[in-house]
């Protein structure tokens, strides 16, 4: 009787649980399909006599499949039913041997394998690829791991060496994540998570919730779990970046801190080939200095929701249907503040009349070898006489040419950043056929789809400078920039700045103030058979072929979000949007869109004594009520698409003896690739009007239209004028045809002792936007150059561009792994691995003076942007790992990888025109964990350090992430079996990210990032 009433009780719960579920799912449409087999997780297993549960029985039952593999496997099994190791499951597996991470936000986002791109990690899910996209970036060959959810997932394997038998595309490795399936859990069991987050970097709480709920009819003939998570995260990251490092010099070529000449293409000159003065004649030349250095601070508002829909029906013993409906979303509202320091008051030109006097330059800093600038100091000294116009300038006997606004003010830190809603969506669903014909003949059939789409549906910038000008005169709201990267990169100003912008001393640069939208879709049909003959005797185990298709899609384009002038036609949008000059009030800034006190709680990343911020939701208000609501419309010169056609077929023989085992086949792989996209030709013809002598035309000028507006005191064109452009669309369809043999083998030469090896060739096909990113050619006139460098700053005179490159062959490699593996007790190892990769055709990004034919007219393109093969790369090394547990509760895992990689040939259009390392390489890697458990607690801390990672090129030079590492901390308390409360410490280091450009100095900083500590606290109710 207490079993039926138990029984009962447990039904009735368990059906209310699922009601909540499909309440949740049933919104999100489209029940179906997906997921090969993941194994239902004993509560519990016994080793020599010891009990073993949660976390440490996880580790153990990992380490006891990777023993059993035959391939160079690591896996990650959740400690329980909704209990991943770790929050996101990059975390989670950069914790083994040879993983690097990237993060976003603080989370994990995307993996790098043994020394190579993330786009060379191939993340399945069930078996299949999952297609993600960005919410906010370009499609990806590398799965987005901060939209899926951790706690939905049983294992996860990462097959470091392949198998004939797995898709091809995983050069660094191949990720397979497996969730759980109804006919293989306890019937009406599942979980309901709780949970709240927040940081020090924000002190908001967020809330959490998670539950699973499975049931199989009493016969296990029929099954359905279901699950769902809803996480909310606010996070705020700050972060100081620089741009565009040139070289100053007298028409010297650039050297490096050590005074080496730097002869390769790419390196960035000021076109003026000079140096320049401060205000007291001071000059200064032949170094590096970036064109602008920011200072930002992005608020994040993320809500991730995760949905599984499985049903298993058994008709008969020997078949088996597994229908999936996976679907994962991630959207969020990003707010970005940043403080832009341009090097607008710098009197740059030699030719021009104020080149002598310096503007208001006050002076720099350099790093030891004085070849490199890491700060800057502008400041309006009291009782000096500055000149706003060449008006001025002539009254007072000055030599003509540079004079303007920029020379009596100080214009920064520019004010701006950006606003944009964004989501990105993975869906995927599947129906798989299990049927085991006979004892030893198995078959299985598997047909899906998965498809996702991401990017801002609002991408919003609005920019504004602490100066105005009233009755023709200049007022200055800021008398002081100056920024130093040294250390602790930070930003002084003025520090009545915010009192200033609130008095309404600033003016909008609606040159730089718009908003776009951006869409990617990414979509994959497949279908695939697999069949497998077991053998009874011999050595040969079994022999599995099969075959599969799969037709890929990815479409990419972007528009605009825009206002215009009231009682103007919207389809006009180069004539009438509100920027373009139809109102001339538009730069007029009122205080209202800034907001009223400045940011603080700025925890790390940089120091600012004051910075103000942007309304980005109040400005945008503003637009809706001056002009009437916004428009929106489609770009069609932004546009790119990649079809993918691949055919598939595999033969692999398992075999084993006492104490042989492994695997040999073959796997051929036929791609069909089509890419598009359109490409540009637009000319910068002119900005400023002229006035009588040629030169741009003051707003108090007589002869000053009014109808046109004024930027930074001059007389705007109006945007016909100043640019016009044309489009093609560009393509290449291209096949080829790869035949990939693997072979892994393990000698068991003890009971304790496993010797293993690995040989294969692998291949990964060239990221999307490599090979079909829409390209441009822009030509900058004298006359704009002329004009913009007394307003802000342009590019020099001539042609530039990018493009990406649709004949850039597929990533090829042939690696080749041995180690050496002591289990000297159960749940217990000491291991030694070596790995090579021999890499072909890696792709890598380059920047270089080509000649190309425009209009039938050769031009020389400057610093032409675009992807090339690399050749002969290496990426070899060795892990060291360790796991060992006490029998009183104390355990520990250590790894150590050691990634050595070279300097391989760069080739395009057949020339070999440079060298690079392998991007996404770190020297050194190492983690470590110490726990400690029993049945009613848990302890355990982290701790990741990597070493430097070679990043890609950067106007010439190679960027590289410092040396990072992260100590988490977790603890859980078991009330019952039932319920347990969590606690979580995420980078309790608060650990910074800082990346440098070149290999001479780290003294040119790219960025250097903080996104906080994060803290997790929650129950967990298991039924």
């Amino acid at each position: 009787m207490k079993q039926t009433s138990r029984m009962h009780g447990r039904d009735t719960l368990s059906a209310a649980i699922a009601f909540a579920l499909a309440a949740v799912m049933l919104p999100a449409g489209a029940f179906a399909q997906q997921a090969p087999a993941a194994t239902s997780s004993p509560e519990a297993t016994t080793l020599d006599s010891v009990t073993v549960t949660g976390y440490r029985y996880s580790i153990e039952k990992s380490l006891q499949q990777k023993r059993d593999a035959n391939a160079v496997v690591e896996v990650i099994t959740a400690e329980d039913v909704g209990k991943f190791p770790d929050k996101n499951v990059a975390d989670a597996l950069q914790r083994v041997p040879g993983v690097v991470i990237t993060r976003s936000g603080g989370e994990g986002k995307s993996v790098s394998v043994r020394g190579l791109a993330p786009d060379l990690t191939l993340t399945q899910l069930n078996g299949n690829y999952v297609a993600s996209s960005e919410t906010n970036n370009e499609a990806s060959r590398s799965f987005n791991y901060t939209l899926l959810p951790s706690n939905m997932l049983s294992t996860a394997e990462l097959f470091k060496s392949p198998e004939a038998r797995i898709d091809e595309g995983g050069i660094g490795g191949t990720v397979i994540l497996r969730t759980r399936r109804p006919l293989e859990m306890e019937t009406n069991s599942g979980y309901v998570t709780v949970e709240g987050t927040s940081s020090d970097t924000s002190h908001d709480v967020d809330p959490q919730l998670s539950a699973l709920y499975s049931w199989h009819s009493k016969d296990e003939r029929f099954g359905v779990l279901i699950g769902a998570t809803q996480q909310k995260r606010t996070s705020r990251t700050m972060e100081v970046t620089t741009e565009d490092y040139q070289w100053y010099g007298n028409g010297t070529d650039a050297r490096d801190a050590h005074g080496n000449l730097l002869p390769q293409d790419g390196i960035h000159y000021w076109w003026g080939q000079s140096g320049f003065n401060n205000q007291t004649g001071k000059n200064y030349s032949e170094f590096f200095m970036p064109t602008s250095v920011n200072f930002a601070v992005k608020e994040e508002e993320r809500e991730r929701k995760g949905g599984q829909l499985t049903f298993q029906f058994k008709p008969l013993d020997n078949l088996t249907l597994t229908a999936n409906y996976f679907r994962f979303e991630l959207q969020g509202d990003y707010t970005q503040n940043m403080l832009k320091v341009p090097e607008w008051n710098i009197a740059r030109y030699n030719q021009d009349g104020n080149w002598a006097g310096g503007r208001l330059l006050n002076g720099l800093d350099f790093d030891p070898s004085g070849s490199i600038v890491t700060g800057a100091q502008y400041e309006k000294l009291a009782g000096k006489t500055y000149y706003c116009s060449e008006e001025q300038a002539a009254a007072a006997g000055l030599p003509p040419g540079g004079w303007g606004p920029d020379d009596c003010t100080i214009p920064t830190p520019q004010l701006t950043g950006g606003y944009s809603k964004e989501k990105a969506l993975s869906q995927t669903a599947d129906l798989t056929v299990d049927w085991d014909i006979s004892p030893l003949w198995k078959a299985s059939f598997t047909g899906g789809r998965t498809w996702s789409e991401g990017g801002p549906s609002m991408n919003f910038r609005m920019s504004a400078k602490p100066r105005r000008q009233v009755d023709g005169v200049w007022q200055s709201g800021n008398s002081y920039t100056g920024w130093d990267l040294n250390g602790t990169p930070s930003l002084t100003v003025s520090p009545n700045l915010q009192d200033q912008i609130m008095a309404g001393i600033a003016e909008v640069d609606t040159g730089s103030t718009d908003s776009s939208w951006m869409q990617t879709e990414v979509k994959q049909n497949y279908f695939q058979a697999d069949v497998t003959k077991l053998f009874e005797s011999g050595w040969l185990d079994s022999i599995q072929f099969g075959a599969k298709y799969r037709d890929g899609k990815v479409h990419r384009n972007t528009g605009n979000t825009y206002w215009v002038c009231q009682g103007l036609d919207p389809a006009d949008y180069d004539n009438n949007r509100y920027q373009a000059g139809c109102d001339p009030t538009a730069g007029n800034a009122q205080p209202g869109f800034f907001l009223s006190n400045p940011i603080n709680n700025i925890t790390g990343g940089f120091n600012a004594n004051v910075f103000p911020g942007v309304d980005y939701p109040a400005y945008i208000n503003y637009l809706n009520q001056t002009y009437g609501g916004s428009h929106s419309r489609k770009e069609e010169d932004f546009v790119y698409n990649v079809e993918e056609k691949i055919f598939s077929g595999y033969f692999q023989a398992n075999f084993r003896t006492e104490r042989l085992r492994g695997n040999v086949g073959v796997r051929v792989v036929r791609t069909k690739q089509f890419a598009e996209s359109s490409d540009s030709v637009e000319r910068f013809n002119d900005y400023f009007v002229d006035n009588a002598s040629g030169a741009p035309m003051s707003c108090n000028d007589p002869a000053a239209d009014p109808s046109l507006r004024c930027q930074g005191g001059f007389v705007r064109l109006p945007d016909p004028q100043v640019r016009d452009k044309i489009y093609a669309l560009s393509s290449l369809e291209k096949t080829y045809t790869d035949f990939l043999p693997s072979f892994n083998i393990a000698w068991d030469i003890t009971d304790n002792l496993v010797l293993r090896g690995a040989a294969s060739k692998v291949i990964a096909r060239p990221g999307y936007t490599d090979i079909a990113y829409p390209g441009g050619l822009r030509y900058v006139s004298e006359e704009y150059s002329n004009d913009r460098r007394v307003a802000g700053g342009t590019d020099t005179p001539g042609w530039y561009g990018s493009g990406s490159n649709k004949g850039l062959q597929p990533f090829e490699a042939t690696q080749f792994d041995i180690g050496l593996e002591w289990y000297f007790q159960p749940g217990a190892v000491a291991g030694l691995a070596l790995f090579r990769k021999n890499v072909d055709n890696f792709t890598v990004p380059v920047v270089r003076d080509q000649q190309m034919n425009v209009g039938g007219q050769t031009v020389t393109v400057q610093k032409y942007e675009t992807q090339a093969n690399g050749q002969d790369g290496v990426s070899q090394g060795v892990e060291l790992y360790a796991q060992y547990s006490f029998d009183f509760g104390l355990g520990f895992q250590a790894n150590y990888t050691y990634n050595d990689t070279n300097l391989a040939a760069v080739v395009l259009d057949g020339v070999e025109i440079g060298a690079s390392p392998l991007v996404g390489s770190a020297k050194n890697q190492a983690n470590f964990t110490v726990f400690y458990e029993n049945q009613k607690f848990l302890a355990r801390a982290s701790y990741n350090r990597r070493g430097e990672v070679v990043g890609g090129l950067n106007n010439g030079l190679t960027q590289y992430s410092e040396p990072y590492d992260q100590l988490d901390l977790n603890v859980a308390y078991n009330f019952t079996e039932a319920l347990t409360l969590t606690a979580s410490v995420l980078n309790a280091t608060k650990s910074e990210q800082r990346i440098y450009l070149g290999n001479d100095s780290k003294a040119r900083l790219l960025s250097n990032g903080y996104t906080g500590r994060q803290l997790y606290m929650g129950m967990t109710w298991k039924f």
